[in-house]
């Protein structure tokens, strides 16, 4: 098992679950804005940050399949 590559998917994956977070939530107060003052800043935002979390989460399992089962 390759250390380095494990806490550099580690990293990934945090970063991955952090963006869920923060698209999700501007998600919420997007359409929330959207209702209320008819502002789209926030919906925008939680949209554009939807690629990000499928290449975060690519990225970060991919190393960590790696760190697994790679052989040296």
């Amino acid at each position: 098992m390759d250390k380095e590559k494990l806490i550099q998917a580690l990293m990934w994956i945090s970063v991955f679950v952090l963006t869920i977070f923060i698209s999700a939530v501007s998600i919420y107060a997007g359409f929330n804005n959207l209702r209320k003052a008819n502002d789209y800043t926030f919906l925008t935002l939680g949209i554009i940050l939807i690629p990000f979390i499928f290449f975060f989460a690519y990225k970060g399992f991919g190393l960590l399949m790696k760190s697994i089962f790679d052989k040296k």
